[in-house]
């Protein structure tokens, strides 16, 4: 049996400095403290969740005040820290445009405040991982590279592609810009691009995640989620650790992310998560029972990601939500164009249009646009087999 996976659970009802400090410190402190993590002199990429510039309230991003929280420790404990992170949603990774989006995110203040580097280069480097399940090569962005250690600082949030954002998901953001789309075209499965996922986490190895469960996403995450209080703060050193520990406070069985099923498949933890053990403060306290999940999670999901015959995949695709565009709310900035795939969305009339039968469902448009003018909705098709599928399974036929 592995050795037991602590998760520290600390309450944080604000995004007051002084509580936030004190409720980071607290969780590093019930897993040992930093020395567990890092050494005094090691230079560490603190990697937050960017995903693409945005205001703290809107709960997309890491809160400013936690990221400041994780940053001041590090930096006091005698760690030389960087802060970066590659912007997803169709933003180029230009020094421009992370320059805008650590601003609206808040982070750019953050950085000054504490004296710490803000990252605006824009290099990075192929990478082989000869211990890749499913991907032998990452493009990585050269902070994460040139670091002594990871530490992870993500966001609570629902996603509609892989069910969860949480530690694994959050390390995704090393992929410089453009070069995500490119994977999300290679593993368009959720369970293919769960163990890509993993092959990046396990090829990097943070060495420490502190989550931002303060105020989490639900709904349809990661960017068109509804803000929603949770109240805790997280810290573990196991990845899968912690997401399985933020999957239960947000109404979801930690199974049904991609990322935790796949690391109890490759024997990294127990797939009961018997050797997962919460610290701290009761779990139970900060379960949110109501908690939205994203309407692409259903009690149906596996049918959608077996390894499939044609028929048995076309009506998956059918099934499946597809992206629908709402040209009222359509700005025309053109994210979705850069961000899709497959190139099967483009410009007509100043709005964006997509090609539905060429659509893969990777829901890459939907995370990027800002003005939620992309919609996910279920075919005809897929209304009748959703009714379908839910008579069989309130006849107890599953």
């Amino acid at each position: 049996m592995p050795d037991a996976k602590q998760v520290a659970i600390v309450g944080c009802g604000s995004y007051e400095r002084e509580e936030v400090l004190r409720a980071v410190e607290r969780a590093i402190g019930l897993l040992g403290g930093l020395e567990r993590f890092v050494s005094k002199g090691q230079r560490i990429l603190v990697k937050p969740n960017l995903l693409q510039g945005a205001a703290p309230k809107k709960c997309v991003t890491t809160h400013p005040e936690v990221l400041y929280a994780v940053a001041k420790l590090l930096r006091d404990f005698g760690c030389d820290v960087v802060i970066a992170d590659s912007p997803g949603g169709g933003t180029l990774y230009t020094e421009g445009a992370l320059h805008k989006a650590y601003s609206q995110s808040g982070w750019d203040k953050v950085a000054m405040e504490l004296g710490v580097e803000l990252n605006l280069g824009t290099g990075y480097r192929e990478v082989p991982d000869h211990e890749g399940r499913v991907l032998k090569r990452f493009f990585i962005i050269n902070p994460a590279l040139e670091a002594d250690a990871i530490v992870s600082v993500p966001k609570a949030k629902t996603h509609v592609l892989t069910t969860m954002t949480g530690a694994a998901k959050n390390l995704f953001g090393v992929i410089p810009s453009l070069e995500k789309p490119a994977l999300h075209s290679r593993f368009p499965r959720a369970t293919d691009f769960s163990e890509m996922i993993l092959d990046l986490n396990e090829l990097l190895r943070p060495r420490l995640q502190v989550m931002d469960a303060v105020m989490g996403m639900e709904g349809d995450g990661p960017n068109s989620g509804q803000p929603r209080r949770i109240g805790a703060i997280l810290a573990s050193g196991d990845y899968t650790a912690l997401d399985s520990v933020a999957a239960r406070l947000m109404n979801l069985n930690p199974m049904e992310v991609g990322t935790i099923a796949a690391a109890a498949g490759r024997g990294l933890v127990r797939p009961d998560l018997a050797d997962v053990q919460p610290v701290g403060d009761p779990l139970e306290r900060y379960v949110i029972k109501d908690f939205k999940r994203p309407r692409t999670l259903s009690r149906e999901k596996g049918f959608a990601q077996k390894r499939l015959t044609s028929t048995a995949a076309s009506l998956a695709k059918a099934y499946s939500l597809k992206p629908i565009i709402n040209r009222g709310k359509c700005t025309g900035c053109g994210k979705c164009v850069r961000i899709c795939p497959k190139k099967t969305i483009t410009m007509s009339k100043g709005k964006a249009r997509i090609d539905s039968g060429r659509c893969i469902r990777c829901y890459c448009c939907h995370e990027s646009c800002d003005s939620r003018a992309i919609e996910l909705r279920r075919s005809m098709a897929g209304r009748a087999i959703t009714r379908m599928v839910e008579r069989r399974l309130g006849d107890g036929s599953e």
